[in-house]
């Protein structure tokens, strides 16, 4: 059987371009661990499905702001000591209607370890330790208020290189670390 390659009709470039701002808004907002462009990204509700990627995590739903303070927070990418770059490859129209628009995105994540000592406010801070990571990211938009926004984030490993635990552990690992060995 061959693959039927999908090609959305009905996609306004207004629409294509509104989606894309959407997307790499909401990447920004990850990296730049900004709640505000985090926020502007999303719908009022979000379900994450990280089950492809931590299978303990399974299907979670969250109020948009709960999701910010969530994954903004000390135990998500608001990790002091880690650095990250989401970047989005080509997207693939997978379903495209008036109210919603499904896209799985090529997804090269890059995360790194600051190393302890160094400025984490500087862009010239060393990286210790990284771990990147290769995946499909599906998003899915809804209109808001005429917008486009995110309401489903399900992203789907390839693959990843390094320790990602060790990377993204979180900050007071780094404090007990560094207690123990000045002792």
């Amino acid at each position: 059987m061959a693959f039927e390659i999908y090609v959305p009709t009905n996609l306004t470039f207004q629409d294509y371009i509104a989606i894309t701002q959407c997307a790499r808004t909401l990447a920004d907002g990850y990296d730049r661990k900004d709640k505000a462009r985090l926020r502007a990204s999303l719908a009022p509700d979000v379900t994450v499905d990280y089950s492809a990627v931590v299978p303990a995590w399974g299907l979670m739903q969250y109020r948009a702001e709960d999701f910010v303070e969530n994954w903004l927070g000390p135990k998500h990418l608001g990790v002091k000591a880690l650095a990250t770059q989401h970047l989005l490859g080509m997207p693939y129209f997978q379903s495209v209607t008036e109210e919603e628009i499904i896209i799985e995105w090529q997804q090269p994540a890059s995360h790194g370890r600051r190393v302890v000592g160094e400025d984490f406010t500087s862009p010239m801070c060393k990286i210790g330790d990284t771990s990147d990571g290769r995946s499909w990211m599906q998003q899915t938009f809804v209109k808001v208020e005429g917008q486009w926004r995110i309401k489903v984030i399900r992203p789907e490993v390839l693959y990843h290189t390094g320790d990602f635990r060790n990377v993204s552990r979180l900050d007071e690992d780094i404090e007990v670390k560094v207690n123990k060995e000045a002792i």
